[in-house]
Order: structure tokens, then C-alpha cells, then sequence
């Protein structure tokens, strides 16, 4: 019998959420949902009632080498079902999902607000998001661009970090998704704050043994004694570096939202953030 999942990963982008759905499942009693996993649901699904939607999925859901299920925030895959959903989880004790279009779902109009459907659909659902320094991720998500050429990002093709950024910032993705604080305040809105954890990515690649069990405690698994061999997952050098102007532009841009996020979470240890 196919169950839900019961912690949800929803974010951040370029926050390494690839990388924490492959370290939890270190754990024996934890699974979350890989590209791997999910080329062997969909060869299940071929011989299911499911077989003549599998051309039709939508978002991240539709490339078996993603980890991602955009389930919530998609329409057209919601519409699918519960049990379709369901099917993607194995029957261990703490079953998860990494969507990072869950925590901006909030914001941006093209996506179901993801929040209010993951809390009603499952059972007392447990939420982690990974921050990370708002200026690092931006300028990750746009060399990221850069790279792969992927059509959403075409409004950025060929152009400079501060001609991304400075010189154009209305409904910019690359500064929306690195704004935090109105979507935490909605999650622990609808959620309460004991079932939402959030970690900082800079944190955990210092210390992913300790960061790690964590998370595995406010799930309720037993913690590890011993780095059982974490990855980190799509690590790329970059050639150049934020230029100054950039820098110094962004650290007054984000200000306001960082500020509110220390805030909220002032337990957490910020000092491999930029200085806003």
C-alpha cells in the first residue's frame, strides 16, 4: 500500500537541496525521492492506470533525472491524484520530497500556493528549507543560467550578474528566490513553527555530520555517529566572482529581508553570510 510522505524539503533553489535528499537517505530509516527512484516508479507506473499521463506531467515531475516531484505547485500534477503522489515513496518510517518550487510557489503567480495543499493533504507534515546567503545564491541561480541556457531563465541569456540584477530587478526571479522572510512567516503560519526546520547551506557543508542529525532529530529518527560518507551534490567552480558594484548594490537590496530572517530564526549561526 502506497503511503504519503511526512516531511517535506521545500527549498531553497540552489540552497542544496539535491544534496540533502541524498544525505538523509543515508539514514536506514529515512527515503527521500531521487532521480534515481523516481526512473524506477516510472517504469512501475507504465503498467498502471497512471500510463497514459506520464506524457503530460509538468515541471520537474517530467524529467526522471530530477529529484524533483512538483506535486503541490503544479496544477496538472496535482490533478493526478493522492495515490498517483503516493506512489513515489517507499514504505519506511520518515518518507520525503525535495521540491525548492514549494517555498516560492508563495510568491510567484505561475504556481498553486503549495503551502496551504501540503498541509491540508498530508498528515501533520514536517517542512525543512535550507537558506543560504542571499547574494551566493543569486549569483549561483544566474551562473546556473549561464551554463545550462534552460528556457526559464532566458531573460538573463548573455547578460552581465549586475545587468541581471542592478539594472533590472522588477520580477526578477534570481532576487525574488533569494528573498526569504514573507514565505517563512507563511509556513509557520499554516504550519506552526515546531514542524518547520531551517537550516543554513553554509552550515552544513562545514559540518554535515552534525547539521544532518539535526534534521534527523526534528524528524524523530534516531541521530548518526559517524559522517556516513555525505555528498554534496552539483558543486561548480565558477570562473569569475560577484563584481563589486553588484555587492554593494545587494547587500542594501536584501537588507531589510535578512534582517527579518535573523528574527525569526536568531539561534541560527549567520556568520558565513555576507555582512548587510
Amino acid at each position: 500500500m502506497n503511503k504519503k510522505p511526512n516531511f517535506i524539503i521545500a527549498g531553497v533553489m540552489k540552497g542544496s537541496t539535491s544534496a540533502a535528499a541524498l544525505n538523509l537517505n543515508k539514514h536506514s530509516d529515512v527515503h527521500v525521492v531521487t532521480g534515481f527512484w523516481k526512473r524506477k516508479v516510472f517504469e512501475r507506473l507504465t503498467h498502471t492506470r497512471f500510463v497514459n499521463h506520464l506524457d503530460n506531467l509538468k515541471g520537474g515531475l517530467s524529467e526522471d533525472n530530477s529529484k524533483e516531484l512538483d506535486f503541490f505547485n503544479i496544477s496538472d500534477n496535482y490533478n493526478l491524484g493522492l495515490d498517483f503522489y503516493s506512489s513515489f515513496f517507499q514504505n519506511k518510517t520518515f518518507r520525503g520530497e525535495a521540491s525548492p518550487n514549494y517555498f516560492h510557489s508563495e510568491t510567484e503567480s505561475n504556481y498553486t500556493k503549495a503551502i496551504d495543499l501540503i498541509s491540508s493533504d498530508l498528515d501533520n507534515p514536517k517542512v525543512i528549507v535550507i537558506l543560504r546567503d542571499p547574494i551566493t545564491r543569486a549569483y549561483s541561480h544566474w551562473n546556473m543560467i549561464q551554463t545550462l541556457n534552460p528556457s526559464w531563465g532566458s531573460r538573463f541569456y548573455g547578460k552581465s550578474f549586475n545587468e541581471s540584477t542592478e539594472q533590472s530587478p522588477m520580477g526578477n526571479n534570481l532576487l525574488n528566490r533569494s528573498t526569504y522572510s514573507s514565505t517563512l512567516e507563511r509556513y509557520i503560519e499554516v504550519l506552526g513553527s515546531s514542524n518547520l526546520y531551517v537550516a543554513l547551506q553554509e552550515e552544513i557543508a562545514t559540518n554535515p555530520l552534525a547539521e544532518y542529525n539535526k534534521m534527523f532529530t526534528f524528524l524523530g529518527a534516531t541521530t548518526l555517529d559517524k559522517d556516513p560518507g555525505f555528498k554534496q551534490s552539483f558543486v561548480s567552480n565558477y570562473s569569475g566572482s560577484i563584481d563589486s558594484q553588484s555587492e554593494t548594490w545587494l547587500k542594501s537590496y536584501f537588507k531589510e529581508d535578512v534582517d527579518k530572517v535573523k528574527t525569526l530564526f536568531p539561534d541560527l549561526q549567520y556568520s558565513h553570510w555576507n555582512s548587510y
